[in-house]
């Protein structure tokens, strides 16, 4: 490759430091300028860049989802892009991306574990509850497309509900009222279906539950919720 002001690694996060070696030795074999090198790991801080140095070093990770890479090239703008590193590499890639009209913000690099489960909670996560959902309503006698279509509405008013009024004004359902008896219903129809389904359910449950305590519900029904939740053996 030619010299270049800025390298950026943007490969799969175990490649990164066998990357930062070549890079490391191309950059003492031919010194030139001061080059930043950064990559777009969410997880990994900045720090697996060392050997890179005197070059300014950083990681840049946009909050945003790649699954259609040629939807990015028109949907990036408007996503976040956490950045932390060496002030210089930072000062030159809150330039970059301001220019690509996304916002940054900076992280302390020991946080960055926490941040990116962060992203995966509502990204990744996020889509293995769509598949949860469409598996259920399978196992219910509804076609995928069918289950699609139904479902797009809510999805998408759930999104805009949680970023408007808060994740405690916009629960709802069976757990939110209080509804044991449903949610008993629900919990042996999947268990008898699929014990993936079952237990997934009761995880997110007891999620349900302690985000419906801050809420209206009251401790006597988060007590009783919480038992029938809680896996047998506890």
């Amino acid at each position: 490759m030619q010299d270049a002001d800025c390298w950026l690694i943007a490969s799969g996060d175990g490649q990164i430091v066998t990357i930062a070696e070549a890079i490391s030795a191309r950059l003492a074999a031919e010194p030139a300028g001061e080059p930043v090198v950064f990559h777009c790991s969410g997880a990994l801080s900045s720090e697996i860049l060392a050997g890179c140095r005197p070059a300014a070093i950083a990681s840049a990770h946009p909050v945003h989802s790649f699954a259609a890479p040629e939807d990015s090239l028109r949907t990036l703008p408007g996503s976040s892009v956490a950045l932390e590193g060496d002030k210089i590499a930072v000062d030159v890639l809150q330039r970059a991306f301001a220019a690509l009209r996304c916002e940054t913000l900076t992280i302390d690099a020991g946080n960055k574990s926490l941040y990116h489960a962060g992203s995966v909670f509502a990204c990744n996560y996020l889509t293995a509850l769509m598949d949860l959902s469409l598996r259920t309503f399978s196992a219910a006698g509804i076609d995928r497309q069918q289950a699609l279509e139904l479902l797009k509405p809510i999805v998408l008013q759930t999104a805009e509900n949680n970023m408007r009024l808060g994740p405690e004004k916009s629960l709802t359902g069976p757990i939110a009222r209080g509804d044991s008896d449903t949610v008993l219903a629900q919990l042996e129809a999947l268990q008898k279906t699929d014990a993936q389904l079952a237990q997934c359910y009761r995880h997110l449950g007891l999620a349900c539950v302690e985000l419906a305590r801050r809420g209206a519900l009251s401790s006597d029904a988060a007590a009783r919720l919480t038992g029938l939740l809680s896996e047998p053996s506890q």
